[in-house]
């Protein structure tokens, strides 16, 4: 019985340093393969993150371009649509070219400058139209009937004074709105510095500074 106790002990010692060995050869085997499995985990993480910049940095470059494509629409259709505003606020402030044109011939301007804000409605915000819509109550009466025609709210015996025969007098409705219309106007134009996406341009916060920005209030009394 002793020798066979003497005999096992041998064996059992000789597999408690294979085990010893086994664990003293896995433990840098699994610290290769725990670094790998970190190292792919932060590969994932890094080239993931990359992904995602590159995608934001693909959207934001398209959104500029947008936006440029935007602007250059309507700074086009600006440089189309300023010399008609022009013309029809210089018509009822009696300043510039004005003894150059009709009734009938701003009324037209009127009739462009609809076909080109509706033509291109999608184009700007819904502010903007309604500051235009603004501007042109200010300078024309509308039709309010399918066949009839857009008035001009200014004066026709100062407009058209050798109108005998009073036949222009049907293109004015003989009101003076010319504070309201600058007014209109410059709310416009700061609305389109903002449209074209350029910095805001401010002219007047203050009611009272307006009527200094506008042309001239001639004295209507004596036409």
């Amino acid at each position: 019985m002793a020798d066979s106790a003497k005999g096992a002990k041998p064996g059992i010692w000789n597999s408690l340093e294979i085990c010893k060995l086994m664990v003293a050869a896995a433990t840098p085997i699994l610290c290769v393969l725990l670094g790998g499995l970190l190292w792919l985990t932060q590969r994932d993480i890094v080239q993931h993150w990359e992904r995602d910049q590159q995608e934001k940095f693909r959207f934001a470059d398209a959104k500029i371009k947008e936006s440029d494509k935007i602007r250059d629409f309507r700074l086009a259709l600006y440089r189309e649509a300023a010399p008609l505003l022009n013309e029809i606020v210089s018509y009822h402030f009696y300043v510039g070219r004005w003894k150059e044109r009709s009734p009938a011939d701003i009324i037209d301007k009127k009739r462009q400058l609809d076909t080109l804000l509706y033509s291109n409605r999608p184009l700007f915000s819904a502010e903007f139209v309604g500051l235009y819509h603004n501007f042109m109550r200010q300078a024309f009466r509308g039709a309010r009937e399918f066949h009839g025609e857009s008035r001009l709210r200014t004066s026709h015996r100062c407009h058209v004074p050798n109108d005998i025969d009073g036949r222009s007098s049907v293109y004015f409705t003989d009101e003076d709105t010319r504070s309201d219309l600058c007014t209109a106007y410059i709310a416009l134009l700061e609305r389109v510095s903002e449209e074209l996406l350029l910095q805001s341009l401010k002219v007047s916060k203050a009611p009272e500074t307006a009527p200094s920005i506008c042309p001239p209030l001639y004295d209507l009394t004596r036409c």
